[in-house]
C-alpha cells in the first residue's frame, strides 16, 4: 500500500511539475517579448525627437540610458532558456538558431550593449547628428540579430 501511495505521489508530482514548467515557458516568452517591446519603445521615442516629430529633447538621454540598462541586464540563459524556443511554443518568433548558435547570439547581444553605450555617450553630448548616427548603429545591430534569430514578420 505504501508503494502504491509513493508511486502515485511521484507520478502526480511529475505531472504537476510538467504543467508548471509549461506555464513557466509561456511566462518567459511573454517576459522577453515585453523586454524587446520596451527597447523598441525607447528607440521610437528617441527617433521621434531626432526626426522633429516632437521636441522633448530632454527625453533622449534618459531613454538612451533605459535602452542600455535594459539590454545590459538581459540574462540570456534565463530570458532565452532552452525550453522556450519554437519547438516548445507557438507563441514565440524566436528561431532555433538562438540555441544552436548560442555563442553567436550572445555576441550579438553584447554588440548591442556596446552600441547602446555609444548611444548614451552621444546623448550626453547633445549632438543630434552623433545621436542619430549612434541610434542608427544600434538599430543595425538589432536588425542583424532579428534577421538571424527571429522569424520574419508577415
Amino acid at each position: 500500500m505504501i508503494k502504491i501511495i509513493f508511486i502515485s505521489a511521484l507520478i502526480l508530482s511529475s505531472f504537476i511539475g510538467q504543467v508548471a514548467y509549461a506555464e513557466n515557458t509561456e511566462d518567459v516568452i511573454k517576459y522577453r517579448k515585453n523586454i524587446m517591446k520596451a527597447i523598441g519603445s525607447h528607440i521610437s521615442i528617441i527617433a521621434a525627437n531626432l526626426k522633429g516629430k516632437v521636441s522633448i529633447n530632454e527625453d533622449i538621454l534618459p531613454h538612451s540610458k533605459s535602452i542600455l540598462l535594459t539590454l545590459s541586464s538581459i540574462n540570456i540563459n534565463k530570458t532565452f532558456p532552452t525550453n522556450s524556443g519554437p519547438n516548445n511554443s507557438t507563441n514565440t518568433k524566436s528561431l532555433e538558431n538562438i540555441w544552436i548558435e548560442k555563442d553567436l547570439f550572445s555576441n550579438a547581444m553584447k554588440e548591442s550593449v556596446e552600441k547602446a553605450k555609444n548611444l548614451v555617450m552621444a546623448a550626453e553630448s547633445g549632438d543630434k547628428k552623433n545621436i542619430a548616427k549612434s541610434l542608427g548603429a544600434l538599430g543595425k545591430t538589432c536588425g542583424s540579430c532579428h534577421n538571424k534569430f527571429r522569424k520574419k514578420k508577415n
